[in-house]
């Protein structure tokens, strides 16, 4: 799918691949907006990882630009790489300029044949880069150092956002930079400070955004909860809207979630929050490897509270593969999100991000693929046995659990062992043993394989096994569908 904004001219083009269609290229809209008046001779054009590297470079290639900006991310490098060869090879004379999370080693950056690469926050840097391009005076300093922006002063680019983009994908939005924290596996470790958008403006930009139709908004902020007064002022401001389909995602600390923010997320409606609260690790030590300051009582706590006491909807997030952590301590931690009652837990394996702590000397003893995403193959505390089997369990997690295909029957699955990880790891290795994929596995595949599993370790009679599956299809379906493998 091709998204394209404002006019047919296309001497300058902002372009990127994302993950699917209903994700925004929220960054390439900051860069478009920081244009000023060169806005009326660019385009902001977001393609989708499932289209191919000859379809984009022949799109791209028709609006005869002279100046193309790729936004490079870990999930599109390769695909973008294949694209830029393209394009370099039938117009030569095109100034390729690169930027993103991916471009912070000066080395990739000559790998992928640019004339030019942006380091950091780029709004600024991009729009003087190409109006100097554009009045043919390219200057000779190929990585530019992007200095941060003065956020008081940077143009807002929700206006950028499309009908197209209101009626069928999340806006993303933007009220914070930068986060306190420095943990190792983080890219938001190398912001010095955390920096805010005035907060009246920001305000009244969503106020247009609802105005026209939007009602899914996520913030990228890092870190929502750091400051009280901005906190309940944008949570008090949503709450005064008359839209009961309305939903917000914020990612948040979760033992610095202070009594008068509690107090307001109790006030939404059910659903209305999707908070992503971060544990990645329940082991003091490895907190203390990793440079990671939180409260893991603390925070399994305001999980609980959030979880009882309001309508939010929370995704924890465990991190396999950080130093130190071995099976048993992920396990532990899955352990006490189940018990949570977390909505969603992602139990997401370690990724060497380039410019982070992990990519450098902290990450010295783990093996890493050296293809994106980066992935951990191997620690000293984890084989890579261990690693692939988290990778399934993550999957087959999120099919059954996260998914909310199972939530009637998998209670029971919980009785089958001493503890949900082992429970679980049971039955994941049960499910691979039999398939030996996880991916296109059809929803009765999946329930058949947990009815099996279950009535091997004797939790309940066959009978109520059963009903239980029949359950969950009833919810699911709005129907009764036949089930063969329960009548063998």
């Amino acid at each position: 799918m091709l998204i394209c904004i404002m006019n047919d001219t296309a001497a300058i083009v902002l372009a990127t691949a994302n993950a699917r269609y209903s994700h925004c290229a929220f960054g390439l809209k900051r860069l478009w907006a920081a244009l000023g008046d060169q806005r009326r001779h660019a385009r902001v054009v977001e393609f989708t990882l499932r289209q191919e590297a000859r379809e984009i470079a022949d799109t791209l290639l028709a609006m005869k630009p002279r100046v193309l900006g790729f936004g490079v991310y870990i999930w599109n490098v390769e695909l973008l790489t294949r694209v830029i060869r393209i394009i370099r090879d039938a117009a030569p004379d095109i100034f390729l300029v690169l930027g993103g999370p991916e471009m912070v080693d000066p080395a990739d950056a000559a790998s992928l044949e640019a004339d030019y690469v942006i380091i950091g926050e780029g709004e600024h840097s991009f729009a003087s880069l190409a109006a100097r391009l554009l009045a043919d005076a390219p200057p000779a300093k190929k990585i530019i150092e992007a200095a941060p922006p003065n956020l008081d002063t940077l143009p807002e680019p929700y206006d950028a956002y499309t009908d197209e983009d209101i009626r069928h994908r999340v806006i993303y939005v933007e009220s914070a930079r930068g986060c306190p924290y420095r943990c190792a596996f983080c890219l938001s470790a190398r912001d010095e400070q955390v920096r805010y958008f005035p907060l009246e403006p920001f305000l009244a930009s969503m106020n247009r955004l609802l105005q026209r139709g939007a009602r899914r908004f996520k913030f990228t902020d890092r870190t929502f909860n750091i400051k009280e007064e901005r906190v309940l002022a944008v949570l008090d401001f949503f709450l005064r809207q008359p839209y009961p389909d309305m939903q917000l995602h914020f990612e948040i600390m979760p033992d610095r979630v202070s009594a008068g923010m509690f107090e307001k997320m109790a006030m939404f409606s059910p659903n209305a929050l999707h908070l992503e609260v971060g544990i990645q690790s329940v082991s003091a030590q490895t907190q203390r490897n990793i440079n990671r300051n939180q409260d893991v009582e603390a925070a399994m706590e305001t999980i609980r509270r959030l979880r009882n006491h309001t309508g939010a909807t929370l995704h924890a997030d465990l991190i396999v593969g950080l130093p130190g952590d071995t099976k048993d301590v992920i396990g532990r931690g899955f352990d006490m999100l189940v018990a949570a009652q977390a909505q969603e837990i992602q139990v997401g394996l370690l990724k060497r991000l380039k410019g982070t702590a992990i990519a450098g000397e902290l990450g010295r003893n783990i093996r890493f693929d050296a293809r994106p995403p980066y992935e951990v193959l191997e620690t000293p505390t984890l084989t890579s046995h261990d690693i692939r089997q988290f990778k399934r369990f993550s999957r087959y997690f999120d099919l059954y659990y996260n998914k909310r295909n199972f939530s009637e029957t998998l209670p029971l699955l919980w009785e089958s062992a001493d503890r949900p990880f082992t429970a679980f790891s049971a039955l994941a290795d049960y499910v691979w043993e039999r398939e030996q994929k996880t991916h296109h596995l059809p929803l009765v595949r999946l329930a058949e394989h947990l009815y099996r599993h279950l009535v091997a370790q004797s939790v309940r009679s066959p009978a109520v096994l059963a009903r239980a599956i029949e359950g969950d299809f009833r919810r699911l379906k709005g129907r009764r569908d036949k089930l063969p493998f329960l009548s063998q």
